[in-house]
């Protein structure tokens, strides 16, 4: 007895392009969840560092700013594209200080602006209270 293995062969073929085309979207958006958490992190920790300087210096100040674009940078991010806050602008020894940080976050991955945003807002804030003590 014969078998003709042509027709599975086709089949299989097809197959395996069906399958394969959604295990490579589902690594790319593994992929890509990995560097948006990783910039989340990023942004967390800048917020956490500026609201440490904003403590010291009594609310905004322009050290605050650079502290959270030096961190920024560090992780890879642009700079340019984050917003930092600080609320209340000065602010008395004991009182809260307020830093959020903003980043829109756009996705690396050609293939995955069809299926998902092209761009998403990560966001930190974090709250501490002054250090700085009135001049005398």
């Amino acid at each position: 007895m014969i078998l003709k293995l042509s027709g599975q062969r086709g089949a299989v073929t097809a197959e395996f392009a069906l399958v394969s085309t959604v295990l490579l979207v589902l690594l790319l958006m593994c992929l890509e969840l990995g560097f948006i958490l990783d910039a989340q992190l990023v942004v967390t920790g800048a917020a956490r560092d500026g609201a440490r300087q904003a403590s010291i210096d009594g609310g905004w100040s322009a050290d605050v700013e650079d502290r959270v674009g030096e961190l920024l940078h560090l992780g890879g991010l642009d700079v340019d594209r984050s917003a930092v806050h600080v609320q209340p602008h000065h602010v008395a020894y004991g009182r809260p200080v307020r830093v959020s940080v903003h980043y829109p976050y756009r996705v690396r991955s050609p293939f995955l602006v069809p299926v998902i945003d092209a761009e998403i807002p990560l966001e930190a804030e974090v709250v501490t209270r002054s250090e700085r003590l009135e001049d005398r």
